[in-house]
């Protein structure tokens, strides 16, 4: 077996492995913890595939933002108040959801299942009576065979420059608009808006000596 193969099968099933666990943890703070790691080898299979930049993005986003995001909120959270919940059984019954799991589970299978027999297992069907398969996602541009994140850079400051400006000029009126929200316009300006006075910070009166 290739070194992808085995590469592959591992991180596949450490992505599964992580998965049942951020759901079956009891702690959520170890649920998160799980959960960056589900997201870390789903990152690492997109490196393995080729595709460099949905595997960047799952690491910023996912990773770098949402996930940290959950821990931080859970640990401002005060859980101590809240009894343990058992998924089986206990102050908190979760078999309930046991047949939604399964459900899902089903049609995730058969879709994989579906997926594979047409392209990659022994049904060979389509155009010309066989389907070709190419995990090779790199654009040839001009004779040159580059990676994906080369081909949309390319592809951003290039053809779709005005859109890629465009988006950029939204983004910084909704950061300015944050800004702008949370100052209080009117004659109260100064005595609401949030700044600091150096010389008063820094100075020290006679009475303090």
């Amino acid at each position: 077996m290739e070194f992808a193969s085995v590469g592959f099968f591992t991180l596949a099933i450490g992505a599964i492995t992580s998965g049942i666990m951020v759901i079956s943890a009891l702690n959520p703070v170890h649920s998160v913890f799980w959960l960056v790691v589900a997201f870390s080898c789903s990152s690492a299979l997109f490196i393995l595939l080729g595709v460099d930049f949905i595997a960047l993005m799952f690491l910023i986003v996912y990773v770098g933002a949402i996930a940290i995001l959950f821990l931080f909120v859970i640990m401002m959270l005060n859980l101590s108040d809240f009894p343990p919940a058992y998924r089986l059984g206990g102050e908190t019954d979760m078999t309930n959801y046991v047949p939604v799991g399964l459900v899902i589970g089903a049609l995730f299978f058969t879709e994989v299942t579906t997926s594979w027999l047409f392209l990659g297992g022994p049904i060979k069907s389509g155009w010309n009576g066989q389907v070709e398969v190419s995990w090779n996602l790199a654009k040839n541009w001009n004779g040159l065979e580059l990676h994906n994140i080369e081909v949309i850079g390319r592809l951003l400051y290039t053809d779709y420059n005005f859109l890629f400006i465009t988006a950029s000029v939204i983004l910084l009126v909704a950061m300015i608009g944050a800004i702008v929200l949370t100052q209080e316009i009117g004659e109260s300006l100064d005595k609401t808006s949030k700044k600091q006075d150096i010389y008063w910070q820094t100075s020290r009166s006679e009475i303090d000596n």
